[in-house]
């Protein structure tokens, strides 16, 4: 796992690398995002990772999945990820891709869970709060859970 989790690290350098310089970090996270949900599909990961199916062939038919959704280097990267047999590292490269993208933005996610809906005031002072310790935008996600 720790290898694969290395190989995703790189690609998602790679790619966010490629995303500076281009000045197209918003349409990489958008486009890595794409490619993780398409390769989250267990059908379409197995047809795109079995051996004895053409690499023309899958090539093929993520050009139609794809192919108008995102941009042409970002299918080049998921071709390199079927061709190095590595569809399973997809969705990993999207989560090592955010990890960046947080870091160049300077802001931090954090999930609050509470036992009933906070109300909007309380978000924003939990919000605020979290901003002040970490001197990062910080953008929450809220969770319910009855049983805490």
């Amino acid at each position: 796992m720790a290898l694969k989790g290395a190989v995703a690290r790189r690609y998602a350098e790679a790619v966010f690398d490629l995303g500076q310089q281009g000045n197209t970090i918003e349409r990489w996270r958008t486009d890595v995002h794409t490619l993780a949900e398409l390769f989250a599909n267990r059908q379409l990961a197995f047809v795109l990772s079995e051996p004895k199916v053409a690499l023309s062939t899958k090539q093929d038919i993520l050009r139609d999945l794809a192919g108008q959704k995102v941009q042409p280097d970002a299918l080049g990267l998921a071709f390199v990820l079927v061709e190095s047999h590595l569809v399973e590292a997809m969705p990993r490269v999207a989560v090592e891709f955010d990890r960046l993208y947080d870091v160049f933005k300077n802001q931090v996610r954090a999930v609050v869970t509470s036992a009933v809906p906070l109300e909007a005031a309380d978000m924003a002072r939990v919000q605020a709060y979290l901003a002040q310790i970490t001197g990062k935008q910080v953008s929450i996600t809220a969770q319910v859970d009855p049983a805490i």
